[in-house]
């Protein structure tokens, strides 16, 4: 691996992980599907500040990345809305926010002071604060496996305006995602196609190298956090 990568759970209920890295070595980091909103903060060797919004992402993506530079960001929960930020036009897309200073940026017209990876549960809370995040609740039991009193099509509405994705497509992104934590973890791949409801293994096999980018095999040597 030619970054050092380090992560840690949130006690925003918004968000899935933390993460931050330090790049050893110029590269291609091709980063997986993941249908989340995702917000990176990087400063360059240069000391340059540069703030990135992600929308959700349904296909794999070539992320570039410089020797010297510090990133950190968090990965939100599928079903997480940025309030007036529609998700159409967003889906595998991401786009920088202003950055006035080394210590500001700009995100819906407010000024924000730039976080840092040791306080970022307080930049989440201000963002709470603000208004600019909610959480689809019928996006959320759905995805969590709980009954939702509401029809097929209803779900599929809630589900293209929140994610830009249909449930299938979403549900089939989280899997192969588990599935690449469970093979780091060193299970067998018969035993995680199984628990994770795939037909059989080559099913799996196709699924992770549509979402992730490699085979299982590949996702295990490569041996990177997706």
């Amino acid at each position: 691996m030619s970054f050092i990568y380090e992560e840690k759970r949130s006690s925003s209920p918004y968000v899935d992980v933390v993460w931050r890295t330090e790049d050893q070595t110029d590269g291609v980091y091709i980063a997986s599907a993941d249908a989340s909103w995702d917000m990176i903060f990087i400063q360059t060797k240069e000391g340059k500040r540069r703030v990135l919004l992600s929308g959700p992402c349904s296909k794999t993506t070539p992320v570039p990345y410089s020797a010297g530079n510090k990133n950190f960001g968090m990965r939100f929960k599928p079903g997480v809305i940025f309030t007036g930020l529609p998700v159409t036009g967003m889906v595998n897309v991401t786009k920088a926010l202003p950055v006035r200073n080394k210590d500001t940026f700009m995100l819906k017209g407010i000024t924000w002071k730039m976080p840092a990876y040791e306080n970022i549960d307080e930049f989440l809370a201000n963002l709470v604060e603000h208004g600019l995040l909610r959480m689809d609740p019928v996006v959320r039991d759905v995805l969590e496996g709980r009954a939702v009193n509401i029809s097929t099509r209803s779900i599929q509405r809630h589900f293209a305006k929140t994610i830009g994705m249909s449930p299938r497509q979403v549900k089939q992104i989280e899997s192969a995602r588990k599935a690449v934590g469970l093979l780091l973890q060193g299970r067998p791949l018969v035993d995680v196609s199984y628990e994770l409801g795939y037909a059989d293994l080559p099913h799996m096999i196709r699924m992770l190298k549509r979402y992730t980018g490699f085979t299982p095999m590949g996702n295990k040597r490569r041996g990177e956090h997706i």
